[in-house]
């Protein structure tokens, strides 16, 4: 004789991802951190095949450090300070960066700019440059204090380094709107 089911047993299921139930919050957020990720990749693409072919003094942009920084100020500390890490971690490993201390300078650099900009600035779109302006040009300089001191490098090059940051800061500004845009993916969770 058959079993009968007072209730008709489920489907099986096929795959682990029809099970996986993820609102539209969570998918708004995969997105805009994934379209960081894109910001990043293209840039570095940009600025190891083709910036890295004109120099001026000698120097060239750095703009993957200027845009983890940027994007580290506009998420603010604890959600910018963990993606300042990965960024530079992928940054490190990617082999474009001058040594393993500029990870940890661009982390530190990006959540110290970021606490300043939250803890004197209003958030708005002159804080943002200033901080990160301060923070790539104090990045610079602590490469270049770095690399003298390891002998990587000679004091002569001092303009250079300069240069470097300059070029770079005028990269700020740019990516500026396109960060700001995808930053408002999800919502503005915190109010300032």
């Amino acid at each position: 004789m058959a079993k009968k089911y007072e209730f008709r047993p489920d489907k099986p299921q096929v795959n682990l991802l029809s099970k996986l139930y993820i609102t539209a919050i969570q998918r708004k957020n995969i997105l805009k951190w994934f379209l960081y990720a894109m910001i990043l990749l293209v840039l570095s693409l940009l600025q190891d095949v083709i910036l890295c072919r004109f120099r001026l003094f000698g120097a060239t942009t750095e703009l993957v450090p200027c845009a983890i920084i940027l994007i580290c100020i506009m998420e603010g500390t604890e959600k910018g300070s963990l993606f300042a890490l990965i960024g530079s971690l992928l940054y490190l490993f990617s082999g474009t960066a001058v040594g393993t201390y500029a990870m940890v300078l661009i982390t530190a650099l990006a959540i110290f700019a970021c606490m300043f900009r939250q803890g004197y600035l209003r958030k708005g779109f002159s804080a943002a440059m200033l901080c990160t302006c301060m923070a790539l040009f104090l990045y610079e300089m602590g490469v270049f204090g770095i690399g003298v001191f390891l002998g990587l490098t000679y004091p002569g090059r001092f303009v250079g380094f300069c240069v470097t940051a300059g070029l770079s800061m005028l990269a700020a500004p740019v990516l500026y709107p396109l960060v700001l845009r995808i930053g408002s993916i999800g919502g503005d969770i915190w109010k300032e």
